[in-house]
Parts: structure tokens; sequence; C-alpha cells
């Protein structure tokens, strides 16, 4: 399950250079115990990094506000590495509308916090502390938010303002047409990984649903999800 922890320090900007169009960011800082009670080590990040950071497979995004779109897409790390307690990423921003919104706002100071969206891979619980240690996670993205909410999802207030029988309905159709996506579609390596970070959202907020007294997902929706996520798995296997 994709999950969010954000940096709500006021300096996680470093630089900004105006010319390259490039922001250095601290998207995560680590060690530290979050209101979840997680603590993520800097050795969470060495082998998501290796595979698939600017040197493996090149599928880490930086985002606006966890929107895994084309239009909220500011690029992909060019440098991505842990400094100390600091998850540190260096992105040249995409010569866009919203690219070249965010980096004036980078640049006045008006962006200045961020967040990851992550899966976590292994970790060990500490029942005396009662605190989650992270030692490995799949890194998605890393956001600019506006400020730290930490939100369950990215459309948590969309969930809360449709009742729950037409949000599965949706949920599910967008899952449907992902897997048919994957059977008919031929689509670029840029692509398929924000494909997997939306279908990673959508088993989200479907797990979500199902929590509540509501009735349960429709299996033909679930079974579309798993079958996205066998083509997924199957082509980066591949890569």
């Amino acid at each position: 399950m994709i999950q969010y922890k954000d940096l709500t320090d006021d300096d996680s900007v470093m630089d900004v250079d105006m010319v390259k169009k490039t922001v250095k960011a601290v998207w995560s800082r680590m060690y530290n115990t979050d209101l979840d009670r997680d603590i993520i080590v800097p050795e969470a990040y060495t082998k998501t990094i290796a595979e698939c950071g600017p040197t493996g497979k090149n599928m880490i995004w930086s985002l606006v506000d966890h929107n895994a779109s084309f239009k909220s897409a500011l690029g992909k790390p060019k440098e991505l590495y842990v400094e100390g307690d600091k998850l540190v990423a260096v992105t040249k921003i995409v010569d866009t509308t919203i690219g070249e919104d965010m980096i004036k706002m980078y640049n006045e100071g008006l962006i200045n916090q961020h967040s990851i969206g992550f899966a976590t891979v292994k970790s060990e619980y500490d029942s005396n502390t009662e605190v989650r240690t992270i030692k490995e996670l799949k890194l998605y993205e890393g956001s600019a938010v506006l400020w730290g909410a930490n939100p369950d999802t990215p459309t948590l207030e969309m969930m809360k303002s449709i009742e729950p029988a037409k949000l599965k309905k949706s949920l599910t159709d967008r899952l449907s047409r992902l897997a048919k996506s994957f059977r008919h579609g031929n689509f670029t390596d840029e692509t398929f990984s924000l494909m997997e970070i939306e279908i990673e959202q959508i088993k989200q907020q479907i797990e979500a649903i199902t929590t509540q007294p509501a009735p349960a997902v429709e299996p033909d929706g679930l079974k579309e999800f798993a079958e996205a996520v066998n083509n997924f798995n199957k082509h980066f296997q591949t890569k």
C-alpha cells in the first residue's frame, strides 16, 4: 500500500537555479519518529535508489501534491541521494506551464515543504516503544506540497465528498480501463511508472472504502486490479 510521509521543515529547499531551472530539495528526513510512530533509516533508500533512481530505471518522479499525472509532473530527479539524515533530490523542472509556475514559486519561497510517496518493503516493530522502523521501501515519488497535511491519500477530500457506491464504481471502472490498456497499449516507461503510482493510490482508496460499513467492493474490480498489478510486474521485470 502506498504511504505518504511529510517533511514539515520550512527549510527543505536547499537551492533554486532559475537559469538551469533546477531545484535541490530535501524530500525526507530520517531517524526521527513521525506522527505514525515510524522511523525511516538511511539504508531503507539504498536499493530503491539504485534500482529505480536516476542511475537505474529512472522511475521516480517529482510531482505536485502526489498527483500522478503528466499535468502535475515536474520531472524526474537527475540526482537522488542520502546525505546524513536527509533524502536529497535535484530535479530539472520541465519546461511546461506548471513547471514555469512551480519554479517561480520555489524561487519566491512559496514552496518550501515536501512529501514522499512510497511502499514499505521491510520493517521491524518494537512492541515496547510501539515504534516501527522502516528498513527498506520502494520510493515512487517526491512531491512539492503547499503545507504538510499528512494525507491518508492524495484524494482524501474527494473520497469524503462522494457517496461510497459511486466512488467504488468510479475506482473499479478506472482499474478496468488501466487493465485493458496493458493488454492493448504500448506505453513509454514514463507512462508506465505514473500509472503504477495511480494503481497503488486506487488500491489504497478501495481498501479505505472496504473498512467502512458499506458493502464490499465488487469482486470484478479487485480482479481487474490484480490483473493490472501482474502486468506491471511483468513489464518491469523485463527492464
